[in-house]
């Protein structure tokens, strides 16, 4: 794909649709506070670690490959006085390789087999880098029902139908000796606020006749079938599970 997801985001501080109340409602059943480290991989333009370390005083370090959002999420830390506890670094998540173990790792929305190959593979990476009994915060999409139609998937740009269930997922945490503490749905107007940016910065690409004008179009075409497909065919879950 030659269009950047920096493209795809300029207008977006949410990089997922997880809303500020869910992070707060997360964060507090993580029981997160001024005594806990977050490693927040993935952080994009850090709004959710951020959003942590300014409500529960938690201290961050984030890591994500693209340098744009890495600038931007310390630029943000810096304004909101918050850099004597939260520092971002652009680095590769598929290989965190940290100094130290955390008391929680925050995976939100990356998606873990595109991101790691394997549920499994995932689950090592979060597993090597928590504390004994740290907490995983982790969002990620969910089908409803499966199968899936061949038309859905190709309309949504995906090869496969690599998303599980939420029975899946459940399981998926329990095999791996996580014990689920709670779960949060996004709702419809989550996934509106999520969306919405894209639309205009995609829009804006189409209608200066940039080179990228057919690739935004399809891209727009994704967003919008992504959006119109929440609660009918699959749902953006955060979950909150303890190592064991």
């Amino acid at each position: 794909m030659r269009l950047s997801y920096t493209e795809i985001f300029r207008y977006s501080d949410i990089l997922n649709p997880v809303s500020p109340t869910t992070l707060l409602l997360a964060g507090r059943l993580a029981q997160l506070g001024p005594e806990k480290t977050v490693l927040d991989l993935g952080s994009g333009k850090g709004f959710p670690s951020l959003l942590w370390a300014s409500i529960f005083g938690v201290r961050v370090e984030g890591f994500d490959i693209n340098e744009n959002y890495v600038r931007y999420a310390n630029s943000r830390a810096k304004m909101l006085n918050l850099t004597n506890r939260v520092e971002y670094s652009c680095r590769d998540v598929r290989e965190p390789r940290p100094s130290r173990k955390y008391d929680v790792v925050a995976f939100l929305g990356l998606g873990m087999t595109h991101t790691y190959g394997s549920f499994s593979d995932a689950m090592k990476v979060f597993k090597d880098t928590l504390t004994e009994d740290g907490i995983l915060m982790l969002a990620e999409v969910v089908w409803l029902v499966k199968p899936v139609s061949s038309k859905l998937l190709e309309s949504l740009g995906q090869v496969d139908d690599s998303f599980v269930t939420k029975p899946e997922m459940q399981e998926l945490l329990r095999q791996s000796e996580f014990k689920e503490l709670g779960n949060f749905v996004s709702s419809k107007e989550d996934w509106e606020i999520y969306a919405r940016p894209t639309y205009v910065a995609l829009q804006e690409i189409i209608e200066r006749e940039s080179p990228l004008k057919d690739e935004a179009k399809k891209v727009l075409d994704r967003f919008r079938t992504e959006n119109e497909i929440v609660g009918e065919h699959w749902d953006m879950v955060l979950w909150v599970a303890r190592s064991q």
